[in-house]
């Protein structure tokens, strides 16, 4: 269980694919892995004042990298879709 919404909320992810998804009154966030979708849905509702309908989450496996001979690996972490009331947006992601 986490404490604050800003600790659920790590920042929001804008790439070609998540702007489009806009369209359809869904917004994509990278929380922590530990944050549950009621907690999600209650920071996003208390962040941004929108009415969320469900949230959807995707648990990212880290990535195998390498510099030189040396491998690593990234660490893991978890993405949220938070679907809005249509009619209702986030006005942090409008980008016109």
């Amino acid at each position: 269980m986490v404490n604050g919404e800003h600790e659920v909320i790590i920042h929001p992810i804008m790439t070609e694919k998540t702007v489009g998804l806009q369209k359809e009154n869904k917004y994509v966030f990278k929380v922590t892995l530990q944050a549950t979708k009621p907690e999600i849905k209650k920071a996003v509702q208390n962040m941004f004042g929108v009415t969320v309908l469900r949230v959807h989450t995707v648990r990212v496996g880290g990535k195998t990298k390498r510099l030189g001979r040396f491998e690593g690996k990234t660490s893991s972490w978890k993405k949220a879709i938070v679907f809005v009331k249509p009619g209702e947006r986030i006005k942090a992601f409008d980008i016109s």
